[in-house]
C-alpha cells in the first residue's frame, strides 16, 4: 500500500472537478430507536450456505488478485443436496480495503459485467500513465487554489467519471449481488469506517446518495501522501443516530469489551459540535483485510457480533449450516532498495519502512484474529442449537503470497509493486494465482468435502 503513495499523490493534478461531493443529509424520522434494516442479508439459492469474500490493500496487485479470485468461484461448481451451483452465486458478501477496493465497487455495481470490461477498463490500463499525463493540466492547478478542494477531491472525481459511471451506492441496492462493504479509517476515532447504512446513521447521512468513487478513493488514500476524504456529522439530530446497544456498551462499562471500546468512540459522533466533520484514511491503517472492522464489527450488528444481527434474522442463521470466509490478501515482503544496497534510508524511506513494519503486524493479527473471531461465533450458535439441530461449520480460507511454494517465483510476485500501473503479464500471473492456491488450500478441500 505504501509503495503506492508516490504514484498516487500525482493525482492532485486531475483536472474536471469543481465543487466537494459531501454527503448529504439523511431524512429525520420520528421512530426513535427504529431499527435499520440488514445491509447483508444472504442472498444465494442455498441457504445453508454463507460466503465472505474479503480483498486486502495492495493497489492494482491487489485489484488483479481479487479480480483472480472471483474468476475462479465464477468456474468452481459446488454440490449442494444434490443441486449443483456456480460458487460465485452464492457469495454474500464482498468486504475490502484500498486496492481491493476497486474490484470489490466494481463488481458490486455491475456485476458479471466485470469480466467483460474490468481488465481493459482498469488492471490492464494504464492508470498511473493517464495520471501523470494530466500534470501539466492548468485547469488542475486552478481547481486546487479553491478552499473547497483537495488533491483527493480530484481523484475522486477522476475516479468517478473513468471507472465508476456517476454511480452512488443506491445503485447496489435492489440487485441480486452481495453486499459491498467498502472500509476506510477514521482518523478522529481510530476505528474502521465502513460505508454501510448503519455507520453513516451515525451523521445522520444518507449513504445511498453518496458517490461510490469517493468511498473507494477513501479506503486507498494513504496518510500524509493525500488528504483525508472529509464527511459532515450533520447537526440536526435523527432517530437512527441513537442505537440502543451504544447506550448500552456505555452503561456496563465492560472495558474488555469490543462493543464497549467502539462505542466509547461512536460517542463522539452524538454532539456534532465537538465533531463537525469526520476525516477518513486508507482502511488498511486500521484492517488492511477488510475484515476485523467491518463484517465483525458491532456497527454493522447493532453490537450483537456473536448473533450477527446485520446479515441475520433468527430464521435465516437457523438454516446456515456452512460459512466460507477466503481472504484474498496481497501483501507483499519486498526488500528496501537501501536495505539490499546498505544505504541509510532517508527520512520518507524511514516513514514507510516503520509504516510496512506495523502493517505487516497488524495483518498477522488480523487474520489470528478473524479465524477466532468465527470460531467463536461458530461455538456460539451451535450452543444455542437443539442437540438434533444440524451444526454450524466455519471454513477460513486465506490466500497470500507465501503460500507460493516456489522460492523464485515467490520472490517475483513480492517484487510486483504496490502501484496503480502493471505489466500485462503481471496482471495475467495475479489473476491465475488464486484458482492455484484454492486448488491447494486444504481448508477449502475440507469445505467441499463438508457439503451436505
Amino acid at each position: 500500500m505504501t509503495r503506492l503513495a508516490g504514484v498516487l499523490v500525482s493525482l492532485l493534478a486531475l483536472a474536471g472537478c469543481t465543487t466537494r461531493n459531501w454527503n448529504a443529509p439523511a431524512e429525520i424520522s420520528e421512530a426513535h430507536g427504529s431499527e435499520p434494516v440488514r445491509h447483508c442479508s444472504p442472498r444465494g439459492k442455498a441457504n445453508e450456505l454463507y460466503v465472505i469474500l474479503a480483498f486486502s490493500g495492495g493497489g492494482m496487485r491487489s485489484a488483479a488478485m481479487s479480480y483472480g479470485l472471483l474468476e475462479t468461484l465464477r468456474d468452481t461448481t459446488i454440490s449442494i443436496g444434490g443441486t449443483e451451483h456456480k460458487l460465485i452465486d452464492e457469495i454474500d458478501v464482498v468486504t475490502s480495503v484500498s486496492g481491493g477496493s476497486f474490484t470489490a465497487a466494481y463488481y458490486g455495481l455491475f456485476g458479471e459485467r466485470i469480466f467483460e470490461d474490468y481488465e481493459t477498463r482498469f488492471l490492464k490500463r494504464d492508470v498511473q500513465g493517464e495520471m501523470l499525463a494530466r500534470l501539466a493540466n492548468p485547469l488542475s492547478l486552478g481547481a486546487l487554489t479553491s478552499e473547497n478542494l483537495n488533491r483527493s477531491d480530484l481523484a475522486a472525481d477522476w475516479l468517478d467519471s473513468e471507472i465508476f459511471e456517476g454511480k452512488t451506492f443506491s445503485s447496489m441496492r435492489g440487485l441480486d449481488l452481495p453486499c459491498t462493504i467498502i472500509n476506510a479509517s477514521d482518523l478522529n476515532t481510530g476505528l474502521t469506517f465502513s460505508f454501510v447504512q448503519q455507520q453513516f446513521d451515525f451523521l445522520c447521512s444518507d449513504l445511498d446518495r453518496y458517490p461510490v468513487a469517493n468511498a473507494v478513493l477513501a479506503s486507498s488514500a494513504v496518510p500524509v501522501f493525500f488528504a483525508p476524504i472529509p464527511l459532515r456529522n450533520y447537526a440536526q439530530d435523527c432517530a437512527q443516530r441513537h442505537k440502543p446497544w451504544v447506550e448500552e456498551a456505555l452503561k456496563r462499562r465492560n472495558r474488555e469489551s469490543g462493543a464497549y471500546h467502539v462505542a466509547r468512540q461512536l460517542e463522539r459522533y452524538l454532539d456534532p459540535d465537538r465533531m463537525p466533520v469526520v476525516r477518513l484514511v486508507d482502511g488498511g491503517v486500521t484492517d488492511n483485510l477488510g475484515i476485523r472492522g467491518s463484517i465483525m464489527s458491532p456497527v454493522l450488528h447493532r453490537g450483537d457480533v456473536p448473533s450477527m444481527q446485520g446479515a441475520f434474522t433468527k430464521s435465516s442463521l437457523d438454516q446456515v449450516t456452512q460459512v466460507l470466509v477466503i481472504i484474498s490478501n496481497a501483501q507483499s515482503y519486498k526488500p528496501y532498495e537501501w536495505s539490499t544496497e546498505g544505504r541509510e534510508p532517508g527520512i520518507v524511506s524511514t516513514t514507510i519502512a516503520s509504516f510496512d513494519a506495523a502493517l505487516n503486524l497488524l495483518n498477522t493479527n488480523t487474520v489470528a484474529e478473524a479465524r477466532r473471531s468465527f470460531q467463536d461465533w461458530e461455538r456460539m450458535v451451535n450452543n444455542r442449537r437443539a442437540p438434533r439441530e444440524a451444526k454450524v461449520r466455519v471454513h477460513f480460507v486465506s490466500l497470500t503470497l507465501e503460500d507460493i511454494e516456489d522460492a523464485a517465483e515467490r520472490e517475483w510476485f513480492n517484487a510486483i509493486p504496490t502501484s496503480l500501473s502493471l505489466e500485462e503479464n503481471e496482471v495475467d500471473a495475479l489473476k491465475a494465482l488464486p484458482k492455484r492456491l484454492l486448488a491447494k488450500s486444504s481448508d477449502f478441500e475440507r469445505f467441499r468435502l463438508t457439503l451436505p
